[in-house]
C-alpha cells in the first residue's frame, strides 16, 4: 500500500509559481495538489473591495490602492471571457485550475447554498487547450499587481523559495 503525501499550494491566475518548479516534481512522483487561494482572496468572486482599513485584505498587497484597480483590470478581462461562455468569473477561475492539473482538488469557501451551487457548477466547465491559453493571455502573472502577502510574510513561504 502506498503512502499518503498530502501537498497544498495557494494556485490561482495570479499565484503560478508553484507550476515553475514545483508541479513538475509532484507530477514526475505521482502526488496530487490541494489548491487554495483559486479565487484570488476573493478578487474573482467580484465581491472583494479594495483594502478597507480592519478588513481582513487590508494588509494583503492585491489589494492596496493603485495595486487593486490594476489586479482589477484582469478580473474584468477574466469576467467578458466567462461572460461569453454565460458562467461567472469564479467558475471559470476555477475551471480554469481543473484544467491546468487533473488531480487538483480546489478549496473554495462557501457561505451560502447559492455560492456552494456556483462553485459545484465550475465543475461541469470543460475547458479546452485554447480556452486556457486564451485565459491566460488576458490574466498574465506578470500583470498583477503587488504580492500575495507582505514581504515579511512572503520570506517565510517555502513555494517563494
Amino acid at each position: 500500500m502506498g503512502s499518503v503525501r498530502p501537498t497544498a499550494f495557494e494556485y490561482s491566475l495570479f499565484t503560478r509559481k508553484p507550476e515553475q518548479n514545483v508541479f513538475p516534481v509532484l507530477s514526475e512522483l505521482g502526488i496530487g495538489v490541494t489548491a487554495y487561494g483559486v479565487l484570488a482572496h476573493g478578487l474573482f468572486s467580484g465581491k472583494a473591495k479594495s483594502a478597507e482599513k480592519g478588513g481582513h485584505r487590508s494588509h494583503l498587497p492585491w489589494f492596496h490602492p493603485g495595486n487593486f484597480e490594476q489586479n482589477m483590470k484582469l478580473v474584468d478581462a477574466l469576467a467578458a471571457i466567462a461572460a461569453e461562455n454565460q458562467v461567472t468569473a469564479s467558475q471559470m477561475a476555477i475551471a480554469w485550475a481543473l484544467a491546468k492539473r487533473t488531480d487538483l482538488v480546489p478549496v473554495v469557501g462557501a457561505r451560502t447554498m447559492e455560492q456552494l451551487e456556483s462553485t459545484l457548477a465550475a465543475l461541469r466547465l470543460q475547458l479546452s487547450a485554447e480556452d486556457v491559453a486564451r485565459i491566460e493571455a488576458a490574466v498574465p502573472p506578470e500583470a498583477v499587481a503587488g504580492t500575495r502577502y507582505l514581504p515579511q510574510l512572503m520570506k517565510m513561504l517555502d513555494s517563494e523559495r
